[in-house]
């Protein structure tokens, strides 16, 4: 049967080969995007277990990628968050670019993420060590460094690194995670608001400002409804518990996949309709041979699973051909990114199997009509076909 099949499709082979051309460009599409929604994933994962952990308090109107009045608010705001029933602790944040002037970033930018050390090792906690320890109170000039920014700096535990001007030791280094972490640089509260009023000279230094305030629970306290009492008891801020930012870093991860998976969709509806021209103009091609095999006994479901065969395979060709392709442009793209310490794609197992499945299912699905056409003919009105 293979043989047959085979020989088939060889027989056509300018027709089948542009046919299996518009399945591999539209699989080649779709593998591609797929190893860049599946980096996109990896760093929605990561950045669940980190902003999912706490209770975020920003300026009214902000999320949790910024924005709100005035996008800042004074210290003072952190001892009202803190009187508040069932919070453990108030952590102040602030975060300023690591480099002055910051091209494309894919995911998080590079920052300095200045902490309120008192609590800040229980946001800390969440990540996990390569080396060195955590920051602890009183810190001054400390940093711990995220794996990727370890890496662009060449920084270790024990190294001095420059933060926009400002010398550093190290003295932590934080495994991978696949997310914004990756490249962040932690430093006390204090050490990061003195690099932001140097860089932002136009905000008044006599007041105190945080962006962000990471807050904790006691236990036994239900975060969604601490975070109600929050946002009823400190005015001007908004209040986005672990459920809130769930919703919105779900939200940007939707959005950013439809648009992906929206392209490479394109592309296999235009291979599919290639496969189901071919198909077609092949039963009309082979119009006696099938009246033939019906004649001398060929059974309905055989012409059917033969056309159907046929279609499968060249929508498997075409999916092994187009990963394939998909692959290695993946590998190639992400080592001309290397050198930025930057992933943009990655290869998981849907990467590489899910492309192939949905090829060879969508030649399956092309080839049910004129299989279909193929079956139904009659011995002898197709004998007569010239």
């Amino acid at each position: 049967m293979w043989k047959y099949i085979l020989r088939n499709m060889w027989r056509r082979k300018a027709r089948t080969f542009l046919t299996v051309f518009g399945i591999v460009v539209g699989i080649f599409a779709l593998t591609v995007l797929g190893g860049l929604s599946a980096r996109l994933t990896q760093q929605v994962k990561g950045a669940r277990s980190w902003f999912t952990n706490s209770i975020s308090v920003v300026p009214s109107g902000g999320s949790l990628f910024g924005g709100g009045e005035g996008s800042f608010f004074d210290l003072g705001t952190v001892d009202k968050v803190l009187a508040v029933p069932g919070v453990k602790d108030a952590v102040p944040g602030i975060g300023v670019t690591i480099n002055q002037s910051s091209g494309f970033s894919f995911g998080a930018p590079d920052l300095i993420i200045g902490l309120g050390l008192n609590g800040a090792n229980d946001l800390l906690r969440l990540l996990t060590l390569s080396g060195g320890r955590l920051l602890q109170p009183g810190d001054k000039g400390k940093a711990v460094l995220g794996s990727v920014i370890a890496q662009k700096m060449g920084a270790k535990v024990g190294s001095t690194v420059d933060l926009r001007g400002v010398p550093f030791e190290v003295v932590g280094v934080l495994q991978p995670t696949l997310s914004a972490p990756d490249n962040f640089a932690f430093v006390s509260y204090e050490d990061a608001l003195a690099i932001f009023l140097k860089v932002n000279p136009f905000f008044q230094q006599q007041n105190k400002i945080t962006s962000v305030i990471y807050t904790t629970w006691k236990t036994g306290v239900d975060p969604e409804a601490l975070g109600a009492r929050i946002a009823s008891q400190v005015p001007g801020v908004t209040v986005i518990t672990p459920a809130k930012a769930e919703q919105q870093i779900s939200q940007f991860s939707l959005i950013f996949n439809a648009i992906l998976f929206g392209i490479a969709f394109i592309a296999l509806v235009v291979g599919g309709l290639s496969i189901i021209n071919t198909m077609v103009m092949s039963v009309s091609e082979r119009t006696r041979e099938i009246g033939l095999k019906k004649a001398i006994g060929a059974e309905t479901n055989s012409i059917l699973g033969e056309y159907l065969l046929e279609s499968a395979t060249i929508g498997l060709v075409g999916g092994l051909i187009g990963t394939g392709l998909g692959l290695v442009a993946i590998v190639l793209l992400n080592h001309a990114t290397a050198s930025k310490q930057v992933t943009v794609f990655a290869i998981t197992k849907a990467v590489v199997i899910g492309p192939i499945i949905f090829a060879t299912v969508l030649g399956t699905l092309a080839g049910v009509f004129p299989a279909l056409r193929a079956s139904r003919l009659r011995p002898v009105e197709s004998l007569k076909e010239e």
